[in-house]
């Protein structure tokens, strides 16, 4: 790992899921960005920062290969993985078609406790995002509010699908709250989103969904490519 590289804390190897441990926290890392594409991740090193044998951390490296953040190359090691223009927008065509299936999907099941906990969330990413909240946090908030609505349709294999590719995308795709009026624009879209949901309109909220997903990979795409060209 480079010097800009997290230092991890130890994990407790008592408890018998130290390599999980160590699998959610180098994927946190990856995902809120802190690792970066390409980034090396040598086991000797990470052994030493979680505090255990390089076993765990071979098991945990091999995890987040199978879910696609690392990849074993020949004669590196485990390297993040990264993606090309081609996969963001073929990956947010994937989210897009999944994550409206199910909001319209929640609709059918939607309860008033599942209501509440959407409410909360839409609530808690308007107030804890924005000026002087780092990009991982908006992340996390936006995915619970996302989140909510789709566990409300009490699919979790459908679920399951869906987190992972948010896991996989997120740190492209949030580069469009970078935007100056972004983040008002995401407010208002979100509040959309809720009504959509206070009405129980499934056909409506799937729409909604559909076009927040394509609108935020279009408008983070053009921020990366401003990146590169700059």
């Amino acid at each position: 790992m480079s010097d800009a590289a997290p230092i991890f804390t130890p994990v407790d190897t008592k408890s018998g899921s130290a390599s999980l441990e160590i699998a959610e926290a180098l994927r946190r890392a990856i995902t809120d960005g802190a690792l970066t594409d390409a980034q090396p991740l040598r086991q000797s090193e990470l052994a030493r920062n979680f505090g255990v044998s390089t076993i765990p951390v071979r098991e945990a490296l091999k995890q987040l290969e199978a879910e696609g953040l690392i990849a074993f190359l020949p004669h590196r090691g485990a390297v993040v993985t990264g993606m090309s223009e081609a996969d963001i927008l073929e990956y947010s065509d994937i989210r897009a078609s999944l994550e409206s299936m199910a909001a319209g999907l929640a609709m059918t099941t939607l309860t008033r406790v599942d209501l509440a906990r959407i409410e909360d969330a839409y609530e808690s990413f308007v107030s804890g995002t924005g000026d002087g909240h780092d990009m991982a946090q908006s992340g996390r908030l936006n995915w619970e509010f996302h989140g909510a609505i789709y566990a409300a349709a009490r699919r979790p294999r459908l679920y399951g699908m869906i987190h992972d590719l948010h896991s996989r995308l997120y740190r492209y795709i949030r580069a469009h709250l970078e935007l100056p009026g972004r983040k008002a624009a995401t407010d208002a879209e979100h509040f959309r989103i809720l009504l959509a949901c206070r009405e129980r309109n499934g056909e409506e909220l799937a729409r909604l969904t559909k076009q927040h997903i394509q609108e935020a990979a279009s408008l983070s795409l053009d921020v990366i490519r401003s990146r590169k060209a700059s």
